[in-house]
């Protein structure tokens, strides 16, 4: 038995001690004073006794503290769940508030609209499901993330829609604008209830992802909503709600991670 071959055995025992080694190990101690130096160490080693005192207070201060947890669900899982959230409460605010915006608008500015609004909610909802799980792949930055989105809506109302002044254009912009943030609200608490259980290492980036998410669900439903169809209004007005709720976001994150730091 060589040296190595000592070493594997070593390894793979289930306790150092050489006591119960076979013959051949044995022999090979012998003969090798190397190894006989380095097994005696950890003869002795694990001859120490841990005083019984000691071992019962580490218990007494750790066991009491111990739950069960169980595993913390995929990314596929989390993401899943936001799209579904984001879809009960767009179904439950426009079976409120109606579906006239639906119908004002032509094929081609429905098409680009909420083309663009459902790649961005599931971009939005997965980029969420990655930035919970700490050493995740990160295909982008976060501030790509919320600006993409914001961009390309704008874009497209700037495309699809026209202009008209309409001297009542700041109450209707309000009116919407506070639809929307209150759809975001809504969405909020169930967003926060797939997501609590994740760690996000950028607080304040993971929550302006979640507040654009939830101000995008709000956009959406003001999409549907409102049949005002004015790039100003719907800029100022549907994708202003959603900046708001991403800004609102990014300011909860940074609390929330002032209040970890602290309590750590």
């Amino acid at each position: 038995m060589s040296c190595d071959d000592l070493d594997r055995l070593r390894a793979e025992s289930p306790h150092s001690a050489s006591s119960g080694w076979p013959r051949e190990a044995q022999q090979h101690l012998a003969s090798c004073e190397r190894c006989s130096q380095l097994q005696a160490s950890l003869d002795s080693s694990a001859q120490l006794d841990f005083p019984e005192a000691l071992r019962s207070r580490i218990e007494a201060d750790i066991l009491p503290g111990l739950r069960p947890v169980s595993p913390i669900p995929s990314t596929l899982r989390v993401a899943v769940t936001l799209l579904l959230c984001s879809m009960v409460v767009i179904a439950a605010a426009n079976w409120r508030l109606g579906l006239d915006g639906w119908y004002a608008r032509s094929r081609l500015q429905a098409s680009v609209n909420f083309s663009l609004l459902g790649i961005s909610i599931l971009a939005l909802a997965n980029a969420l499901a990655q930035q919970m799980m700490p050493g995740s792949r990160r295909r982008a930055s976060v501030s790509l993330y919320i600006a993409a989105p914001l961009l390309a809506l704008l874009a497209a109302n700037v495309s699809v829609f026209g202009y008209r002044w309409n001297p009542n254009f700041v109450p209707i912009a309000l009116s919407c604008w506070e639809i929307g943030v209150a759809c975001a609200a809504l969405s909020a608490p169930l967003f926060w209830m797939a997501l609590r259980r994740g760690f996000s290492l950028d607080p304040v980036g993971h929550g302006a992802t979640a507040g654009l998410l939830a101000g995008l669900v709000g956009a959406t439903v003001l999409e549907i909503y409102c049949p005002y169809l004015d790039r100003l209004h719907t800029s100022a007005a549907h994708v202003g709600a959603a900046v708001t709720s991403a800004l609102l976001g990014a300011v909860l994150g940074g609390i929330k991670g002032r209040i970890e730091r602290r309590a750590a």
